[in-house]
């Protein structure tokens, strides 16, 4: 399953860099789940056909990446968002008391909060 995810997001980041039969086919393939019969079918090939290109294709989005690294890039952002995200989900889980007694704390943590988003899209948006 990580594989099927991983070409459908290579897909999205390095798809205008394909010829348009390989994003085409990729993304029938992809994201579209649909077989080698029926895609050959589409397009009027063969099985075979249809293989080759979506091997040709596989191996274009890997060497991309492997020369412009926006994947790992990009799932190193997910990983920062998503901890972000918890971070919010544990203060909005605290008692209402902690809001109470110690505003200062919970204010502390939103502006960490804060901060790290903002570097995270100033890192981001720098690197594209």
């Amino acid at each position: 399953m990580e594989k099927l995810a991983k070409v459908a997001l290579l897909l999205d980041i390095y798809g205008p860099l394909l010829t348009p039969r390989q994003r085409d086919v990729l993304d029938l393939y992809y994201n579209y789940d649909l077989s080698l019969g029926e895609i050959a079918e589409m397009h009027n090939i063969s099985r075979q056909g249809v293989h080759d290109l979506i091997k040709r294709g596989e191996h274009a989005l890997y060497t991309l990446d492997e020369k412009l690294g926006y994947y790992k890039r990009w799932a190193a952002f997910e990983d920062k968002m998503g901890q972000a995200i918890k971070e919010l989900e544990d203060i909005c889980q605290l008692p209402d008391e902690n809001f109470i007694q110690s505003p200062g704390q919970v204010k502390d943590r939103l502006m960490s909060v804060k901060q790290r988003l903002i570097e995270l899209g100033d890192t981001w948006f720098r690197r594209l």
